[in-house]
């Protein structure tokens, strides 16, 4: 070596920056299609590939486009339709997760019979297709993977026809589409969410219904206790998918146009625990409209807690109504009563202009009195018939009430003339929930998935315990109070759900 000469070293990360396909070639060696491919069949793709970004509402390919490109989405999401004879316009799918779009048009046209557009901001790699075609035919294992694909999607395809002539009812198909969604992340307990990015209107005509069936039927999985709707996430409750009455953990709840007991129909007998649960359902949705009430006048979240306590004043009313339709004994219409006298007071305090200390207190003073007169209409009807499963119906159900109960008190804690009341009213509250929740545990006989759903609970139960204690994290009072009142509602819904299990052990 020549004296003063000093050899270059090339660093590893100059090659991968340098790569002008490196974006193309980490995504398609990362992805579920191609990844694991040896590094020759990668490198063929890569140089025949390109990435695409599109914003939202951009066409990815048009009907009778020639088909140059094959496309692979990574992220977001796209709806692919079709123009049928008449002019309508047929939604043949919705993606949002990582495909290949448009399999069976890649391997079989020369042009495109569908219409492909982004919904959201969407990420894609665009593979020439011949180049495609010949990795296809040169290559075993990438052959093998795309037959793989082309067999899910006609097993997908042939299922969704016989189903649906086989009378499942819409709210099966909406299940079965929001399941799909979901994968295979669902478990015993807990929930699993999903987001629609796109519109009802759009996934309503993905699934052969009108957007007012689709709201129809999401009420009536709410109803059943199987989801949460909040906005455009959907929390499947994973416990509540499961057949408790029937038993085993295998059976799975189905929604046929002859079923039994699965919907909640004011026309039809409620069962005891039926009953036990729409009456418990007053007592937290009075606490429910209290929090988001002080929220919105507190000025914090106000749009969203506006609409909140529109929503539960709706769902209120709607329970009231029926459980006045239903003839039951003189008890009980004298139980109903104070609350039907209360109803009015409470509703008109939360629509006024004028916010005051008075009136404050005033919400909150009647907030206790509706919680007090739901209870004992709840407790008259668990003791209605001397079961045991309504017994334990009305303890989940009252912590289902203490778990907004507590979190009412936390959002009321502001004003100074509530603090010494609500300062000895949160630990007795407190006990009451774990002694409620000890006492379901112990329960005998119990459906496995009753039995992980508790667990779920206690652990939500402990994250949420741990959010009321301000620490550093929590310096902003209306940080705070957004993280309690959202932790809150996670404890709701998981408490919820427990209580619709045990409903379904009195049927």
């Amino acid at each position: 070596m020549r004296s003063g000469h000093i050899p270059r070293k090339s660093h590893p990360l100059n090659a991968r920056f340098k790569d002008p396909s490196r974006a193309q070639r980490e995504l398609l060696s990362g992805s579920q299609l191609f990844g694991g491919l040896a590094p020759a069949v990668i490198d063929e793709l890569v140089t025949a590939s390109r990435v695409l970004e599109l914003s939202a509402n951009k066409t990815v390919y048009e009907a009778g486009d020639p088909i140059r490109e094959a496309h692979l989405l990574f992220n977001g999401s796209v709806k692919r339709s079709a123009t049928i004879p008449g002019g309508a316009v047929k939604v043949l799918e919705l993606v949002q997760s990582e495909q290949l779009l448009s399999l069976g048009e890649l391997f079989s046209a020369t042009h495109y019979a569908s219409t492909c557009s982004s919904i959201t901001r969407t990420l894609l790699v665009a593979i020439d297709i011949r180049k495609l075609r010949a990795a296809i035919q040169n290559h075993y294992e990438l052959s093998n993977r795309i037959i793989t694909a082309l067999a899910q999607r006609q097993f997908a395809t042939e299922f969704g026809a016989v189903t649906h002539h086989y009378g499942l009812t819409g709210a099966q198909r909406l299940l079965d589409y929001l399941l799909e969604m979901a994968g295979e992340r669902a478990g015993l307990a807990g929930e699993t969410t999903v987001v629609l990015k796109a519109s009802k209107k759009v996934i309503a005509a993905r699934i052969d219904m009108t957007p007012e069936s689709f709201s129809r039927n999401l009420r009536e999985l709410s109803d059943n206790g199987i989801l949460v709707v909040d906005g455009r996430s959907v929390h499947i409750q994973n416990a509540a998918l499961l057949d408790t009455v029937k038993g085993g953990t295998k059976q799975r709840l189905s929604f046929y146009r002859k079923r039994k007991g699965n919907a909640l129909d004011a026309e039809s007998p409620l069962s005891v625990g039926m009953l036990v649960n729409m009456s418990g359902r007053l007592r937290v949705l009075s606490q429910r409209m209290a929090i988001w009430w002080c929220m919105m006048v507190s000025g914090i979240a106000p749009q969203k807690a506006l609409i909140k306590l529109h929503q539960l004043d709706k769902e209120f009313e709607r329970n009231l109504d029926l459980l006045d339709q239903h003839e039951l004994a003189v008890e009980f219409a004298d139980k109903l009563s104070p609350i039907k006298t209360l109803w009015p007071r409470y509703r008109e305090l939360m629509h006024g202009d004028e916010i005051s200390v008075q009136r404050v207190e005033a919400v909150f003073e009647l907030s206790e009195e509706i919680l007090e007169a739901s209870d004992a209409l709840t407790r008259h009807v668990a003791d209605l018939r001397g079961l045991p499963a309504a017994h334990y119906v009305n303890i989940a159900g009252r912590n289902r009430m203490l778990s907004q109960r507590i979190g009412k008190f936390f959002v009321f804690r502001e004003w100074a003339s509530l603090d010494e009341r609500i300062a000895a009213l949160i630990p007795p509250s407190s006990m009451e929930f774990e002694r409620n929740l000890q006492a379901l545990e112990k329960t005998g006989n119990t459906p496995l998935e009753v039995a992980a759903q508790l667990r779920v609970v206690a652990s939500q139960w402990q994250k949420f315990i741990r959010t009321l204690c301000p620490d550093i994290s929590h310096v902003a009072k209306a940080q705070h109070t957004r993280l309690v009142v959202a932790e809150g509602e996670r404890l709701l819904r998981s408490v919820d759900t427990t209580v619709k299990l045990f409903e379904r052990l009195t049927q």
